[in-house]
Order: structure tokens, then C-alpha cells, then sequence
């Protein structure tokens, strides 16, 4: 068990844990692809990212400004509602594993009138100068998630309805420059002391398949005793964790193979390793894109 500075230690790390990123626009004129390089939080949002990626390259193409963009990898588009790392490892881990390309995450950005609609969430806020609003959409998306985690944690949503305006608006502007310090000291607000936990909000993902398993997790079994994460893989991914000696694929948590820890309690996985919209993302690589 590590000690308490320990811990705020690995957190601070799992809050500055970055992703470098080569963004693609492909030019009107037929030249070589314009690139922009940036250093991503992965405990963040493309859409944070977008006013400054859309001033760089706004020198190219003009039109950017005024138009909602999306990125794609692998001419798949992306849902930026996704935490950054949480897209990287879902889209990009295995091909890293496999030693296939580097680790830097190559993306080309897109911008039209057909705008992907059927897989993203479209932009529809505009400034008063025509330009797109990223960042209010984000707001709105990030309150609706973490509204959906408090009801999972509290069994109901009041913590965060109950913040102040004040608070609410703290609890952004931390999320939007990535302030660890000013963002704790409002989730606490939300999230009640363990004895109070109802459930713990959890999602796995599987790469390649459109699964996605939304698995509100008690901590607690009936007689008292603490779920771990591998009781939870063993309910909802039961050939992973057969006793078959092939290795059928690894687990992944903010970018780590978490298999060393699978005999954790699930409350202090998802204390360590939650995303600021306070869900625990669990990635799990089948043998099909695991080499491990």
C-alpha cells in the first residue's frame, strides 16, 4: 500500500500525463499536408485544443475560422467527447504494443459543410464574430458526464446541481487550463466519503468493437467485502480472465498495463485512476491487438 505522498504523487503524474500529437490539414492546392505538433493532456479534451490548432493554421485557409472541425485517425473521425488518452489508447495503443509506429499520434484535421454528424457531435455555438464556440459545447458535455458519474456515486445528482455559480464556474475554468489543485478542491464537493459510495462509475472499452460496457460497480459485496478489479473483469469479460493458460489480452488504464494490480480493491483503482469527469476507463487489448 503505497503512503499518502506516494499517491499524491502517481496522481499528479496521471494529471500531467501527456500525449505529443502531429495534426494533418490537407492543402486546397494539392501541396504537402500543413502540420501542426502539440502536447495534449491526456486527462483532457481536443476542443480545448482547437483555437489555438484552427490560429495556426487560419494562415493556410482562412475559411477554418468560421467552420466546426473535427479530427480523424485512419480517415475514421473521432468523438471528442473522449478524454484524449482514453481516445489514444482506444485507437492508437495497439499499433504502439505491436511496435508498428512511433508513439506520437498522427491526426489529420477536417473541415466542410458535411460535417460527420452520424459519428461527432456537431459544433452549433458561434461567437459574435461567426466564429465556432468549442468551448461551451465542451462545458455542456463535460456537466452532463460528470452529472452522470455523481448520480452513479451519490444514487442521485444533487451534489452537482447544489454547486454554487461560483463553484460551477471554478470547477471549469480548472478543467479548462488543467489546475489539479483548484479541480480538487471542488470534486470533493461532488463526491461523498467512501462510507457513502453507492456505486462506482466504470466503463470498458474493447478496441475494434462498438461494445462498450457501462458497468456501474458496487465496491462493497453484500457481506462487506471489497470488490477488486478482477472480480469485476471476471463478471463482464469472463474468457479474459479464463484459467486458460493463453494469454487472451491485456488491461489498460490511462495508457498502463494495470495487470500487476488486478488484485486491488476497485475503490482505490478508481480513487488512483479516474478521469476528471469521474470515470474509471478501463481498455482491454484481445489477443488480436496484444502482443504482451
Amino acid at each position: 500500500m503505497q503512503s499518502s505522498n506516494e499517491l499524491i504523487e502517481i496522481k499528479d503524474k496521471l494529471w500531467n500525463g501527456s500525449i505529443n500529437i502531429k495534426i494533418l490539414m490537407e492543402d486546397d492546392n494539392n501541396e504537402d499536408p500543413k502540420e501542426f505538433l502539440i502536447t495534449a493532456y491526456r486527462n483532457s479534451y481536443f476542443p480545448i485544443y482547437f483555437p489555438s490548432v484552427i490560429a495556426y493554421f487560419q494562415q493556410y485557409n482562412e475559411r477554418i475560422k468560421n467552420m466546426p472541425v473535427w479530427l480523424e485517425y485512419e480517415t475514421v473521425p473521432i468523438k471528442w467527447n473522449l478524454p484524449i488518452g482514453v481516445l489514444y489508447d482506444l485507437l492508437h495503443l495497439s499499433s504502439i504494443i505491436q511496435n508498428r509506429e512511433d508513439s506520437s499520434w498522427k491526426l489529420t484535421l477536417r473541415f466542410s459543410d458535411d460535417y460527420p454528424t452520424d459519428q461527432v457531435i456537431p459544433f452549433t455555438y458561434t461567437d459574435d464574430d461567426n466564429s465556432i464556440n468549442y468551448n461551451r459545447l465542451l462545458k455542456e458535455v463535460i456537466v452532463n458526464q460528470l452529472k452522470q458519474s455523481c448520480f452513479v456515486i451519490n444514487g442521485n445528482s444533487k451534489p452537482i446541481m447544489n454547486l454554487s455559480e461560483k463553484d460551477s464556474d471554478e470547477l471549469w475554468n480548472a478543467i479548462r487550463t488543467h489546475n489539479l489543485k483548484s479541480f480538487n478542491q471542488i470534486n470533493k464537493k461532488i463526491i461523498p466519503i467512501r462510507k457513502k459510495f453507492q456505486k462506482l462509475p466504470v466503463k470498458i472499452y474493447i478496441p475494434g468493437s462498438a461494445t462498450i460496457i457501462h458497468a456501474p460497480i458496487y465496491p462493497y459485496s453484500d457481506t462487506g467485502e471489497a470488490i477488486l478489479l478482477k472480480n469485476i473483469l471476471e463478471q463482464y469479460l469472463p474468457d479474459l480472465m479464463s484459467n486458460n493458460t493463453d494469454k487472451v489480452g491485456s488491461i489498460y488504464i490511462h495508457g498502463i498495463n494495470v495487470e500487476s494490480i488486478i488484485n486491488k480493491e476497485i475503490i482505490n483503482v478508481w480513487e488512483l485512476f479516474k478521469h476528471l469527469d469521474n470515470f474509471l476507463y478501463i481498455i482491454v487489448l484481445f489477443s488480436t491487438y496484444s502482443t504482451i
